[in-house]
């Protein structure tokens, strides 16, 4: 009887051996079950930050590109109205040297025809005389054919 409440007793060890072996090992791997799981998530909040992330990005990248783009219209618009003013300016340009060759011209003219008045006054033997008792107050002739020489 011995032999069979040894074996019992055997089997009763190796039993509770397994169950303990059991207990640790389902212990181990719920451990490592929730050390997987925490992991898992910590990856999941990351991979989520970093969508808001890239949603931020996106965002300031468009509206950084509106404004690029709204800074190089409104250069290519100025590029066009200094054009426009060089042109203007070099029209003006021409227009002021036209002028001033004419200014020039008209003077000449100007000092021909005095020149050619002046000899016919003098070859015409014109002479003048005023008589009037207002001599003081009215002007010399001096004075009037000034402007005409």
């Amino acid at each position: 009887m011995r032999g069979i409440q040894n074996e019992k007793q055997n089997i009763q060890n190796l039993s509770d051996h397994l169950a303990s072996y059991l207990d640790r090992t389902i212990e181990d791997l719920r451990a490592l079950i929730f050390a997987n799981t925490v992991d898992n998530a910590c990856t999941v909040l990351q991979i989520y930050n970093a969508c808001l992330a890239a949603d931020d990005f996106r965002v300031k990248y468009e509206t950084e590109l509106s404004l690029c783009q709204s800074v190089l219209s409104d250069i290519h618009g100025l590029c066009k109205v200094i054009d426009d003013t060089n042109v203007s300016w070099l029209q003006l340009e021409t227009e002021i040297k036209a002028v001033k060759e004419e200014l020039l011209f008209l003077k000449k003219n100007h000092k021909e025809e005095a020149k050619g008045l002046q000899v016919q006054i003098a070859s015409s033997g014109l002479t003048m005389g005023v008589d009037t008792p207002y001599l003081r107050t009215s002007p010399r002739p001096s004075q009037t054919l000034g402007p005409v020489q």
